[in-house]
C-alpha cells in the first residue's frame, strides 16, 4: 500500500502544477487582453466557466486525495476501485461505441455544413481528420504493443 501512497502522492503534486499552471495563463491571457483580438461577450463567458469548472474540478480531486493519503482503509478501497477489471472492460466498451458515433455524427455534421458554410465545413472536417488520425495511430500501436 506504500507504493499506492507514494503513486497518490504523485497525483497531488501534478494536479497542483496543473491547478497552478492553469491558473497562471488565465491570469496573463486577462491581464493582456487589451493586446488580443477582441471577443464576443459569450467566448469571453465561456472563457471564465471552463477556467472556473476545471479549476473547481482538479481541486475537489486534490482534497479527494489527500483524504485517501491519510486514511488505509479510503486508500484500500480507491485502489480496489482503480483496478477494477469490470469497470475497465465498461470504459472500454463505452469508449469504443461512443468513438464510432462521434466520428458518425462529425462525418455527418462535416457533409451537412458543406451545403451551408465553407470555413465550417474545413474546420469540421480537420476536425474529423485529426480525430481520425488519431484513432487509427492509437489502433496501430495497440496492435504491435498487445
Amino acid at each position: 500500500m506504500d507504493n499506492y501512497r507514494t503513486k497518490v502522492q504523485n497525483r497531488i503534486n501534478i494536479l497542483s502544477l496543473v491547478a497552478v499552471g492553469t491558473a497562471l495563463i488565465y491570469t496573463v491571457l486577462t491581464l493582456y487582453r487589451d493586446h488580443l483580438p477582441d471577443i464576443p461577450s459569450f467566448i469571453n463567458g465561456f472563457h471564465s466557466g471552463a477556467f472556473f469548472g476545471l479549476e473547481l474540478i482538479v481541486i475537489l480531486f486534490i482534497v479527494k486525495f489527500f483524504r485517501v493519503r491519510k486514511n488505509d482503509a479510503a486508500l484500500k478501497k480507491l485502489h480496489i476501485e482503480e483496478n477494477d477489471e469490470r469497470t475497465g472492460l465498461i470504459i472500454q466498451k463505452a469508449g469504443s461505441l461512443g468513438m464510432v458515433i462521434v466520428l458518425v455524427g462529425l462525418t455527418v455534421a462535416t457533409i451537412i455544413s458543406g451545403f451551408f458554410n465553407t470555413f465550417i465545413f474545413f474546420t469540421l472536417l480537420g476536425a474529423l481528420l485529426f480525430i481520425l488520425l488519431v484513432f487509427y495511430s492509437l489502433w496501430i500501436y495497440f496492435a504491435k504493443k498487445i
